[in-house]
């Protein structure tokens, strides 16, 4: 079965995303805005268990400043029981989450400071699913990072660093090809040298192709072989016309994704759908593919 999901924010709830200007921070208001993000991620979450929506991306920024030197980190104990319950249920219902560090999470970075800062932020999302009580199948997906002119040279930084990572972070660790910098090829030979996973972007795929000669089923079949015995997460989305090259567009176009669906609906995959208007992308595909999970 092919199940699909939606990234980090449900536009008919309230956000758990809620955050607050560093200037105005304290251990009090920090803690009062995650407990209320928290809050309305289980929200988001029942209201996807009641449609069926097993596939779910939890925002970065459920805890503001998570990974900032700022946060001294006692939200980890403060807020152990709430994070407790929001994976209990996970778990009860079958769901799936992953995380997504943003684009100044950078694994393979020159600059010192930036690594650091990396490193803490691989960390604070680790932390996350770990106190959620939440298996290694829940993921943490990153892109390859910069190539600063030297793309060969900074992959293998890259492989170097990913080697060096507490096992914690490393089982959780998943690699995403990007529509600038590192392909879908890229990023195959690189989980294949580290053991990683690959997350096959579609849209990304087609604005920076690579594994010429095949079409996307064969490349998700690639990828796939990455995963060995865990199940498969790709990402789909369709370009905004108005937009960059790689920008998402603002809704799912029904035939498009048809048409990309009739390519691989006997796989046992999980589809993270990356569109602007988030749910409501996803209930219109599964009332006009009533297969999907």
């Amino acid at each position: 079965m092919i199940r699909i999901g939606y990234v980090g924010v449900n536009t008919e709830l309230p956000t758990a995303s809620r955050t607050f200007r560093l200037a105005g921070y304290s251990q009090e208001r920090m803690l009062e805005v995650a407990q209320s993000n928290i809050l309305a991620l289980e929200k988001i979450l029942e209201w996807n268990g009641e449609r069926g929506i097993e596939v779910f991306r939890i925002t970065s920024n459920l805890i503001p400043f998570g990974s900032h030197p700022v946060n001294s980190g006692i939200w980890k104990q403060a807020l152990r029981g709430d994070l407790e319950r929001v994976g209990r249920f996970i778990r009860q219902r079958g769901m799936r989450v992953s995380m997504h560090p943003g684009q100044f999470t950078v694994l393979n970075t020159p600059n010192g400071r930036f690594l650091a800062n990396t490193l803490r932020d691989l960390d604070y999302h680790a932390a996350v699913l770990d106190l959620m009580g939440l298996g290694s199948g829940h993921k943490i997906i990153l892109h390859g990072g910069g190539s600063y002119g030297e793309k060969e040279r900074y992959a293998g930084v890259l492989i170097e660093r990913i080697g060096m990572l507490p096992a914690g972070i490393r089982s959780r660790l998943v690699l995403e090809n990007d529509g600038r910098t590192f392909t879908a090829e890229d990023i195959l030979c690189i989980c294949r040298e580290t053991g990683l996973p690959g997350v096959f972007d579609v849209l990304h795929h087609q604005v920076s192709p690579s594994l010429h000669g095949i079409d996307v089923r064969e490349a998700i079949l690639l990828f796939q072989m990455t995963w060995l015995d865990q199940r498969q997460e790709i990402h789909y989305s369709d370009p905004d016309p108005k937009k960059g090259r790689d920008a998402h567009s603002e809704s799912v176009e029904i035939a498009r994704f048809g048409s990309f669906l009739r390519k691989v609906w006997d796989l046992e995959i999980d589809i993270m759908l990356e569109v602007k208007d988030k749910q409501a992308s996803v209930l219109k595909l599964k009332e006009a593919f009533p297969e999907l999970g």
